[in-house]
């Protein structure tokens, strides 16, 4: 690839209307990128398992797939077996010394398994950098992955995260992020519910503050009968940060008896920030249940009054407000040492934001 190389990231599975801007996001990225640094205890170990991993589709999109082209960037592939028991399983990820850094894991969870993976995206050594990381799950029949992804790069520190999965009948994946970083984020998800009953949960916890921009898109396709979704977003934006959230469900033909919802609550902090929400739900089989909602705005007069007559201030009612929200989500990671690690983090951002 080229130098700034312009790619169409994060695209919409059906187009809507162009002057929206939002069928897909635009961006400049070094084509020329180098092996990011992965840590882990976790001996390699390649799955058996007869689906194409390589070949599995992620949120970010076709063009975003060029940056991990090169034979030389990492590519490290873990499997769970049941006779594991509960498995854990942690990725310390950074660009180190490196302006421009790429790597993907492979993770199939074989049947009846059951893992949690902690990804902890963490700031490199160089001011400005750009990290592209990319994740793709297989979880078989009755087998269980959580993802969890801790997003702490800087400011002027970029991450692209593509996320693929694919989920076998009556398996099912739980994703949560906690997008707490202060560089720019680009986060694209694709999950296929291919077997009968499988299921996928979502949750996404975020702030964006001063000029940070994060760029959202979920893809959940169901193609097996009683599969079900559901999506949760919850985020302030601050300042003059910017967002944009695309959420599409698609009921496949064939699909039926499924049901998806998608939810997204904002607040809103500053005079100067930009919302942009598109939940989409594509339907080709009649059978289906499919819902979405959105509650965007800023504190109302009740709750501020509520805080005034306690004798504290707007500023400080904001950010009491805005760390509850990510409290409440961070907590249901179940990890004593990666809840310890988001707390700290969350109150290293909150208290830059107040500088």
């Amino acid at each position: 690839m080229k130098e700034n190389e312009t790619l169409k990231i994060n695209p919409l599975p059906s187009k809507t209307w162009y002057w929206l801007h939002l069928n897909d996001t635009t961006v400049k990225w070094n084509g020329n990128v180098q092996p990011c640094m992965v840590t882990t205890e976790e001996p390699e170990q390649v799955s058996e398992a007869g689906l194409n991993m390589k070949e599995m589709t992620t949120g970010a999109g076709a063009e975003a797939d060029t940056l991990f082209s090169d034979e030389n960037l990492p590519v490290l592939q873990l499997t769970a077996k049941a006779e594991d028991g509960e498995r854990i399983i942690r990725l310390d990820i950074s660009s180190e010394d490196k302006e421009n850094a790429a790597g993907t894991v492979y993770i199939a969870a074989e049947e009846n398994a059951r893992v949690t993976v902690i990804e902890k995206f963490t700031s490199g050594k160089k001011a400005q950098s750009d990290l592209a990381f990319r994740t793709k799950l297989y979880a078989k029949k009755n087998s269980t992955i959580r993802l969890i992804q801790i997003n702490m790069l800087d400011e002027g520190q970029r991450l692209l995260n593509a996320v693929g999965s694919v989920c076998d009948e009556t398996a099912k994946l739980d994703v949560l992020q906690m997008l707490i970083g202060r560089g720019d984020v680009y986060n694209g998800i694709q999950t296929e519910l291919e077997g009968d009953q499988s299921e996928l949960h979502t949750e996404i916890g975020y702030i964006g503050q001063k000029q940070q921009s994060l760029d959202m898109n979920l893809v959940v396709n169901h193609w097996g009968k009683q599969t079900n979704c559901d999506i949760q977003v919850d985020g302030t934006l601050k300042d003059a940060a910017k967002k944009v959230f695309r959420g599409s469900i698609d009921f496949k033909r064939g699909s039926s008896g499924s049901k998806g919802a998608e939810t997204e609550n904002v607040l809103l902090l500053g005079d100067d920030v930009e919302n942009k929400t598109i939940p989409l739900i594509l339907c080709a089989e009649e059978d289906v249940d499919g819902s979405h909602g959105a509650t965007i705005g800023e504190l109302d007069e009740e709750t501020l009054f509520y805080f005034a007559a306690r004798g504290i201030d707007q500023e400080t009612a904001e950010d009491i407000m805005t760390k509850a929200k990510l409290e409440v989500l961070y907590h249901h990671i179940q990890d004593e040492e990666t809840e310890r690690i988001v707390a700290d983090q969350l109150t290293k951002v909150m208290s830059n934001d107040s500088q």
